[in-house]
């Protein structure tokens, strides 16, 4: 059952809570953590209350257009949910007792590259507030509906890493002429020598897209920095040199020390989490960001606006 259209009550949100399991199949890696986030007190109780489960693993919702909402949906066992149809129907918590439907989007389910079972559902949506939200899966599966699954979430004002249609960080990241050197600074083995070929701050001025993946192979908990990386490597083959490819390892040194240091560019582009895969576009502007679960799919359709405009 759909909850009403412009009032329904903050207790359905409370619902809210966060398995572990589920983080770490399908969650981005918290930055300094290496942990599953909790940041919002929303998300600390059990989800839903029938057979399935619901995690959200975006870590950077703020106001403004076209966000990109992420949902794990966990079954029995402990099992991610991949035959869904799920409708997403989102409600701006206005008061103790009220809120407000604001939008309704389809969520697609993606899958990272060789990751068969471990994917997610995507979808976009517009948040005009910060503060608390709440969002409302609407669930089909092969046997028929679901029970509805509510969960409470947190937009901020602004987010942390760059907002689309920013200019981004002319970020001075490193670069290696021989395999062995980069793997000095990169986790990836072996270490791929055309993806540090260019700091972030040369390869932005050109007149091309750029696609710039900041992950962790070697050390990525989540288990989504291969598969992210993958994903970059497909579209390096798709596009060629018509697009810029820049991969920026997380850890100083190429590897976490005793205080999980981390390259300057992390900061400076407001990584709260990782993998994250950003495309940059003429003026050094951001024309889409994708954070966690990361696909050839959602990528490409950016990427070719950009070759076409």
């Amino acid at each position: 059952m759909w909850l009403p259209e412009t009032r329904t009550t903050r207790r359905l949100f409370l619902q809210a809570g966060l398995t572990t399991l589920a983080v770490a199949c399908a969650a981005s890696t918290q930055m300094g953590q290496l942990s599953p986030p909790s940041p919002n007190p929303l998300l600390d109780q059990p989800r839903g209350g029938g057979p399935l489960t619901a995690a959200l693993p975006a870590s950077d919702l703020a106001v403004g257009p076209n966000q990109r909402f992420l949902v794990a949906l966990i079954g029995p066992g402990n099992q991610l949910i991949t035959d869904a149809t799920v409708e997403l129907a989102f409600f701006k918590v206005t008061g103790a007792d009220n809120a407000q439907l604001r939008s309704r989007a389809p969520a697609t389910y993606l899958e990272p590259p060789g990751s068969p079972g471990r994917g997610i559902y995507v979808a976009r949506t517009d948040f005009d507030e910060a503060g608390d939200w709440g969002v409302e899966a609407s669930v089909v599966r092969p046997g028929g509906p679901q029970p509805p699954i509510r969960v409470g979430f947190k937009v901020k004002p602004r987010s942390d890493t760059p907002a689309i249609g920013q200019v981004v960080p002319a970020s001075s990241t490193l670069v290696g002429h021989t395999v062995s050197e980069v793997e000095s600074f990169c986790s990836a083995r072996p270490a791929d020598l055309e993806f540090h070929q260019l700091t972030i701050a040369d390869a932005i001025t050109q007149a091309k897209p750029t696609a710039i993946l900041f992950a962790t192979p070697g050390f990525c908990e989540s288990m989504l920095c291969g598969p992210s990386l993958d994903s970059l490597k497909a579209l390096r083959q798709q596009y060629g040199e018509r697009v810029n490819y820049v991969h920026v390892e997380i850890y100083k040194d190429g590897r976490p020390n005793e205080r999980k240091e981390m390259v300057p560019s992390v900061s400076e582009w407001g990584l709260p989490s990782e993998p994250w895969l950003f495309v940059v576009g003429p003026g050094g502007r951001l024309a889409d960001k994708f954070e966690g679960s990361i696909t050839v799919e959602e990528t490409t359709p950016v990427i070719d606006r950009l070759l076409n405009a």
